[in-house]
């Protein structure tokens, strides 16, 4: 079996302001089957989880797939 290279990346998540609902969005490419998948997450200003949701969309580059990613959310 070949071997797997992850590399951790820590990300922050900054508070919106009172009242507003932030969108985080993210794209994910699976090389081997060449197709794409985009997420949505949307917390209020306290951080709380309002709505998600995943999709696989087919292959794509980032921007189309993150386009759509707001498009959708």
């Amino acid at each position: 079996r070949g071997q797997w290279n992850k590399d951790t990346i820590f990300i922050g998540w900054k508070r919106s302001p009172e009242g507003w609902i932030k969108l985080n969005c993210d794209r994910a490419y699976k090389e081997l089957v060449d197709l794409d998948g985009c997420n949505d997450l949307l917390r209020d200003s306290d951080g709380r989880w309002i709505q998600g949701y995943t999709q696989k969309i087919g292959a794509c580059d980032a921007l189309h797939a993150e386009t759509y990613d707001m498009y959708a959310g």
